[in-house]
């Protein structure tokens, strides 16, 4: 019985569907006789009850019924119509109404408003489902997967066998699929089955490297390195090779809760390594200690901000006051000259720029322990971030790029923004002019047609440009926009000879005290303070000012915007 009165039920709901689409026809038929003949909607003025939709409830069963059953309700199908009687309310209209009498439904006509519908976004590639142990932002954050996609990263898989490293690297695979995976174990591969041999390890890892060396010089902008690095020499072959082809190394270390129990890690190693062997590496393992940690930029982006720090200096060279001035400094005649006075040492810190956040030098500076075991900075790794470069700071050592770091960066910051300069890091200038022939010396960017083809050739292997220029906030902080925390922050485009390239930031705490002793003697009357004098200079797009001492600022009417990605040098 109760199949019966659900069949009923659907079979109304198909009839009205079928009727909505003539109801054009039906609106116009508004009188007493068509509300009631009708199986739409459609009512008279003075009531639309319960009762009129039990009555075409009613029709609609009996007219359904007689058809033929399916096979499998015949018994059901067999009730007689009397027997049924009680499953339909009765068609009699009660003498109250039981709904809210209203107009007949109309179905109107509008010019559609393309502002109505919502663009189609794209399908993410990010992980979907359960991604329990793959916290990681390569795998789950859109805006890193598309900086990763615009660039050349190396991920360097670190964690002893059983621990989760290699459904990392399935998973790095599933998101990029044109990511190259470099692994040892490939090498004892034959015919679909794992055959280990350990007299051919020595061969297996020089597979691996060969197989990550040629994916570097093609390019491609993820290489996998899915090897177990227990020890921090075995990754120095895979950083060298990502210093040496500019890609950004991420190292990515298992998250399992089993990833240093020996136990657990023999029972679900895929290679039936005893649990003897994995207790050793247990005990052998060492925890990733970088160098620093910072924000870094991808090679085409490197290339454009540098060229366009070249075009600022170029700019203020017009300046006869800083011409004058530098020259005096770096004991220079000309601006080629000056132009050529500084360098990005390339075999320094390869040529790919980046804003270091935490100097820890492994684990022996000031408070770098705390700073790599903060859940916050562990968490961001591998994270894409947008760092904004606000103006240019330059002097006799140093060119630097400035910037303004958004709350979200201020809590990876852990530099000392009033940190006094060493004497060891201050050597005297030295000209190029004294020791080296400036018509010999190499200079990044010989020409436009150069710069172009570095920049096509990095498109080509899917390195792409992310910087853009947007309007700057300009207000009464115009001439101090930093200070405090954060204000050191800053990316090193070029450097003096003999001049290491921390100087750039000692500079840049040097011009943000001019710029408050500069805003504190509008404000005072001290006498000391009025001795300071700030010349300011307009140039096109921006404003140029001198604080004294060799110390030159530039303050642009407009910020660049640069994606980059929070990682680590090792």
């Amino acid at each position: 019985m109760t199949w019966l009165w659900w069949r009923c039920c659907f079979c109304w709901k198909d009839q009205v569907r079928e009727e909505e689409e003539d109801q054009e026809e039906i609106c116009a038929a508004t009188t007493t006789n068509s509300s009631e003949s009708s199986l739409d909607v459609a009512t008279t003025e003075d009531s639309v009850t319960m009762g009129q939709t039990a009555s075409r409830i009613n029709n609609l069963f009996r007219r359904k019924c007689s058809a033929t059953p399916s096979p499998d309700h015949e018994d059901d199908a067999q009730v007689s119509q009397e027997d049924t009687t009680f499953l339909i309310p009765s068609a009699v209209v009660p003498s109250y109404p039981l709904a809210t009498p209203r107009s007949p439904l109309r179905r109107g006509t509008r010019p559609l408003d393309l502002s109505e519908i919502s663009p189609a976004r794209p399908p993410s590639k990010r992980l979907k489902g359960d991604i329990q142990y793959l916290d990681f932002p390569v795998l789950k954050s859109d805006e890193t997967i598309k900086f990763v996609q615009n660039s050349k990263i190396m991920l360097i898989l670190k964690g002893i066998p059983g621990s989760g490293k290699s459904f990392i690297a399935q998973k790095i695979k599933e998101v990029y699929e044109d990511a190259v995976v470099c692994s040892a174990d490939s090498y004892f591969m034959r015919d679909g089955e794992y055959q280990f041999d350990r007299d051919q390890l020595k061969e297996a890892h020089e597979f691996c490297q060969h197989t990550a060396s040629e994916a570097a010089k093609e390019g491609l902008h993820v290489i996998v390195i899915d090897n177990t690095n227990v020890r921090n020499w075995e990754m120095k072959y895979y950083l060298d090779l990502a210093k040496e082809h500019h890609y950004i190394p991420l190292v990515m270390e298992t998250q399992t809760p089993w990833a240093m129990d020996s136990r657990e890690l023999a029972l679900k190693n895929s290679h039936d390594i005893p649990q003897k062997i994995i207790a050793q590496k247990v005990k052998s393992y060492q925890p990733v200690q970088p160098i620093y940690y910072g924000w870094f930029i991808n090679e085409v982006d490197s290339k454009k901000i540098y060229s366009m720090g070249q075009e600022w200096l170029q700019q203020i060279l017009n300046v006869d006051d800083f011409f004058q001035d530098f020259s005096q400094n770096t004991q220079l005649d000309s601006g080629e000259e000056i132009l050529k006075f500084f360098s990005l040492d390339s075999d320094a810190e390869g040529k790919t720029l980046h804003a270091t956040a935490k100097f820890t030098g492994r684990g022996k500076q000031h408070g770098a322990m705390e700073y790599m075991k903060n859940s916050i900075i562990r968490r961001a790794m591998g994270q894409c971030f947008q760092l904004h470069i606000i103006g240019f700071v330059i002097t006799p050592r140093t060119f630097g790029a400035r910037l303004k770091l958004t709350w979200e960066e201020l809590e990876l910051w852990g530099n000392d923004d009033n940190e006094d300069p060493p004497e060891s890091v201050f050597q005297p200038v030295v000209s190029r002019k004294d020791n080296v022939n400036c018509e010999e010396q190499p200079q990044e960017f010989p020409n436009n047609m150069e710069q172009n083809d570095i920049t096509n050739k990095c498109k080509r292997a899917g390195c792409q440009l992310t910087c853009r220029v947007v309007d700057a906030e300009i207000g009464e902080d115009r001439f101090h926009p930093t200070s405090g925390n954060g204000s050191r922050a800053h990316l090193t485009l070029a450097y003096a000879p003999t001049v290491k390239p921390v100087c750039t930031g000692f500079d840049l705490i040097s011009a943000v005290k001019c710029e408050q002793r500069a805003f504190s003697k509008g404000m005072s009357t001290d006498s000391q303070l009025e001795d300071q004098k700030v010349e300011t200079y307009n140039i096109r797009g921006g404003v140029l000012r001198n604080y004294g001492e060799g110390t030159w600022v530039v303050y642009p009417e407009k910020e660049l915007v640069v994606s980059s990605m929070f990682s680590a040098f090792y």
